[in-house]
């Protein structure tokens, strides 16, 4: 058994509640299951308006309540069932009818008592469960709407009452046990044992659901809302806040006391006490793992859990000469605010006892001081206490976590930070468990507490890739990084192309991994004209472990490369232009990443997914000596050559490559040797030759001419014209018993890319289709050179060719 609760974001229309009706019905396939809702998102508050216009004598209420009866009446319009239609529309009229004769009844009186507000509350959940149970079964699973009024048996404390848990257990028992369709549960509403209507305080359809959780034995209690998960912190206020993936019952609770309001704090103790994990996890984003409560989480990579806030507090500070030493002065204090029904959220004393801070609700503090100047006025007199201090316009942020405890330097960690960011704490308070230290501050400053403290505690651990590039290879890349749990943990916070870029430092789920992204003409439109100013500023400001993948093929990202590798991003790239440009520029490539702490991963540059470059480095940095590297680097020239060799016309075998998709979208690029020279000098370089592009001789496939000059149109019609002199170079070769190739060669003395034969026992002879082909000849490899081959054209190809530098990326570099 699973019990599912669903609240008001979850159930606010007949969209999010078919929505919920598919994540229960395929829960229910794996094992029994429960539903609780809460009211449809935004019922609640209409209600208390409506209570509040009622009791100050306005009609206001009865446009209230028929703005209520038509968003319950649109979602029964879509039931397809005429009679489960006729019949919710008799029910929705009559809980409004009902609610406005108690409305009208409080208007008249000009009072409206707890018992009386509990009453009118109830209105929706008991429509809501009927309205989910309803379209349950229009998808053909069983449902009936169960009132908890039923069920759930409390004390008279109207508004938040407390729950005989035994009676409640039996009750809860017996119902299911007899109950054979799957129950939707009114969330939030309880009765007396007279039957009178309570209920459990706001956000208590989470208790409701932790009671029957608890009753019922259940394997797991799944609290569905719209975020995925507890968050690092508010994501609204900090950028890069993330879901938690465990967490404690203890510092879920904390969290949520100082402000996470993810979860209602006593749905904790039914579930903890039941040894039963809770859940919470995101309608919206139901494939989504969530975040996962139990007694003892797992080790975090994180110290800290997370980090949450108050907005409004007021410090009420108790002090003077007359309390050190003096016995009971803090037990009178706090039994004074007891006694006014003032709630006490910290506490701080000094060691001298010469003072007490504690926090409170600003709307309370005026109370809080004219009881406690009462209390101690006799002292006051006398002057052995001090006016009660009053500071308003303060906030209190709690940092979090249950690795906190005997962990040396949190604190001096936290308040570094804080030091350096200028922010002045007014109070501090840690309990002996370490498991939450809090602080005081001024309101204004709350915002920049968090994200400082959020950036001290998780700048480290959090991890960005950024994709420039989403043709061809960037988006199968997408698509090998969807289909794996490799980068799970990353955020793909930026994709950019030419036109276009999106940037979100906390995109975390990985089915939103898309071109979509960046492309208008797919709703929502989250992207802006592409600025690599801006962009390169976003990277480098966001906080955490950074890698850019490059699977462009443009030269204006050459000077970006220094600045993201002297900032500490490493880059895993496809494009060889920031490798194969000037000398000058390959040599600052080299000293930012020795001063800067980046890395470049560039194996795809040079033979697509063939470990090509990184082999070449491992003989070097093992202390071997490049002093040849040959062969064919190009597999969309060799596949031209290959085909050619068995008698086709150069300008069909073309036209066939690029059918294939080997060449790109203008052969001429292909066809112009640049792209293989550029992985020469890569390679040679790596070697440790010094190189410039001129230094390289080329020979181009197309002969002399104005082919670069003609529209591509032109150009494809034009190609058979060099049929005839390219087939006659094959066939010269051949009587020579020798193959064409288009082979690139360095070696100390010359660096050429040209067409050229090669002898039958050349290991370039015997390529076949589009594979690639490099020969190392090194002061190890001398006699018989090392050689890789294998295919070297493709968009999958040179897509795993970047995934397996990512991998590298993020276990050797990418660090803050």
């Amino acid at each position: 058994m699973k019990v599912l609760k669903f609240g008001g974001t979850s159930v606010r229309d007949f969209e999010r509640i078919s929505r919920v009706a598919d994540i229960v019905r395929s829960a229910a396939k794996e094992s029994p299951v429960a539903v609780v809702v809460s009211a449809l998102g935004g019922i609640t508050d209409q209600l208390l308006a409506a209570a509040t216009a009622s009791l100050d004598g306005e009609e206001e209420f009865v446009q209230i309540c028929d703005i209520m009866q038509s968003r319950h009446e649109e979602v029964v319009a879509q039931i397809e069932d005429a009679d489960d239609r006729e019949a919710l529309l008799a029910t929705v009229g009559e809980c409004i009818g009902e609610l406005k004769m108690i409305l009208a009844g409080v208007s008249l009186v000009h009072e409206c008592s707890p018992r009386t507000r509990d009453k009118v509350l109830s209105v929706g959940e008991r429509l809501s469960s009927q309205l989910v149970a309803a379209v349950l079964r229009q998808k053909g699973t069983p449902a009936q709407a169960c009132d908890a009024r039923a069920l759930v048996v409390t004390d008279r404390a109207f508004g938040s009452a407390a729950v005989e848990l035994e009676t409640t257990y039996a009750r809860v028992r017996e119902h299911f046990a007899d109950a054979r369709d799957l129950q939707v549960v009114t969330g939030f509403l309880a009765a007396t044992p007279e039957g009178e209507t309570t209920t459990l305080g706001r956000g208590g359809s989470d208790y409701t659901a932790s009671l029957l959780g608890a009753a019922l034995e259940a394997e797991s209690i799944e609290i569905w809302t719209d975020v995925d998960g507890v968050q690092s912190a508010d994501p609204r206020r900090v950028e890069g806040a993330f879901s938690l993936d465990q967490l404690s019952y203890d510092e879920l609770l904390e969290l949520s006391h100082f402000g996470a309001k993810v979860v209602y704090p006593p749905t904790v103790h039914p579930a903890r006490k039941a040894a039963i994990p809770l859940v919470i996890k995101n309608t919206l984003n139901p494939t989504f793992p969530g975040t996962r409560v139990v007694e003892a989480a797992d080790a975090s990579e994180h110290i800290v859990r997370g980090i949450s806030s108050i907005s409004r507090i007021a410090l009420v500070r108790l002090e003077g000469d007359g309390m050190m030493g003096i016995p009971g002065t803090a037990g009178r204090l706090f039994r004074t605010l007891a006694d006014g029904g003032i709630n006490v959220i910290l506490i701080s004393q000094a060691s001298s006892e010469h003072s007490i801070c504690i926090a409170v609700d600003p709307e309370r503090a005026g109370e809080a001081r004219t009881l406690v100047h009462r209390e101690f006025d006799r002292e006051r007199d006398i002057g052995l206490i001090d006016d009660l201090i009053v500071d308003e316009n303060l906030s209190i942020v709690a940092v979090v976590g249950s690795d906190m405890n005997d962990r040396p330097g949190i604190s001096g960690r936290l308040f570094d930070a804080l030091g350096r960011a200028g922010i002045n704490v007014r109070a501090i308070a840690q309990g002996s468990s370490e498991l939450n230290i809090s602080l005081a501050v001024s309101a204004d400053d709350e915002t920049l507490t968090l994200r400082t403290l959020h950036d001290a505690f998780f700048a480290e651990t959090r991890r960005h890739l950024f994709l420039l590039g989403v043709g061809g290879v960037g988006s199968a890349l997408l698509e090998q990084l969807r289909q794996t749990d490799v980068f799970a943990g990353w955020s793909l916070s930026g994709v950019a192309n030419s036109r276009r870029m999106s940037l979100d430092r906390g995109r975390l789920d990985r089915t939103t991994w898309s071109p979509a992204l960046i492309d208008p003409s797919e709703p929502p439109d989250t992207s802006e004209p592409a600025d690599l100013e801006a962009l390169a500023s976003f990277i480098l400001t966001t906080p955490g472990r950074r890698i850019v993948i490059d699977c462009t093929a443009s030269d204006e990202l050459v000077p970006l490369y220094a600045r993201l590798l002297e900032g500490g991003v490493s880059v895993a790239s496809a494009n060889k232009k920031p490798f194969a440009g000037a000398q000058s520029d390959w040599d600052r490539l080299v000293a930012a990443q020795a001063t800067g702490g980046g890395r470049t991963y560039y194996e795809s540059t040079v033979g697509a997914g063939l470990p090509v470059v990184r082999t070449l480095q491992d003989l070097v940095v093992t202390g071997d000596r490049l002093e040849q590297v040959e062969g064919l680097f190009s597999g969309t020239l060799g596949f031209l050559t290959y085909r050619l060799r068995g008698g086709a016309a150069f300008s069909e075998a073309l036209k066939e490559a690029h059918d294939l998709g080997y060449t790109e979208p203008d052969p001429r690029e292909d066809l112009s040797g640049m792209d293989v020279l550029r992985k020469l000098l890569i390679l040679a370089r790596l070697g440790g030759a010094r190189l410039e592009p001129d230094d390289v001789a080329l020979d181009p496939l197309l002969p002399a001419g104005d082919w670069w000059d003609l529209e591509l149109d032109e150009l494809w019609r034009r190609l058979p014209d060099v049929d005839a002199g390219i087939a006659e170079r094959v066939a010269e070769a051949a009587a020579r018993s020798r193959s064409l190739t288009f082979l690139a060669r360095w070696n100390e003395d010359s660096a050429t890319v040209t067409v050229d034969d090669v002898a039958a026992d050349h290991p370039a002879a015997s390529a076949v289709e589009s594979e690639n082909l490099f020969a190392f000849t090194t002061a190890r490899y001398r006699d018989r050179a090392l050689v890789i081959r294998g295919p070297g054209a493709g968009a999958q190809v040179t897509a795993a060719g970047v995934f397996a530098d990512l991998v590298h990326a993020a276990a050797e570099g990418g660090r803050s």
